[in-house]
């Protein structure tokens, strides 16, 4: 099955506080950008590819996924590969800006 990471978030992001995430995000993984490809820091989403065979690591100030209602439940599958440690990194950061986030124990 593969190492993942789970998070429960509101389906809408507040913009200014996601905007503030963006850029901490941005920041906090700036060392760890070799880990990853295809990488974006914008107003609307923080999202890097991993390595082939791993899934897009995608956080959108208004979720497109999960189920209907709230919480929405999204994941990555990470396989533990490097960029598993940006896609840590962008959680804790998301948690500090938006402490309603819950993120559980990676399985």
């Amino acid at each position: 099955m593969g190492y993942t990471r789970y998070w429960y978030r509101p389906r809408e992001l507040n913009a200014e506080r996601f905007s503030a995430f963006v850029a901490a995000c941005s920041e906090a993984c700036a060392e760890l950008a070799e880990s990853a490809a295809d990488v974006a820091f914008t107003e609307e989403e923080v999202r890097f590819e991993g390595s082939p065979g791993c899934e897009t690591f995608l956080i959108e100030r208004v979720s497109t996924g999960g189920r209907a209602e709230e919480p929405v439940f999204e994941f990555c599958k990470t396989q533990r590969l490097p960029y598993d440690a940006a896609v840590e990194r962008c959680l804790q950061t998301l948690k500090e800006h938006f402490p309603e986030v819950e993120i559980p124990e990676p399985a």
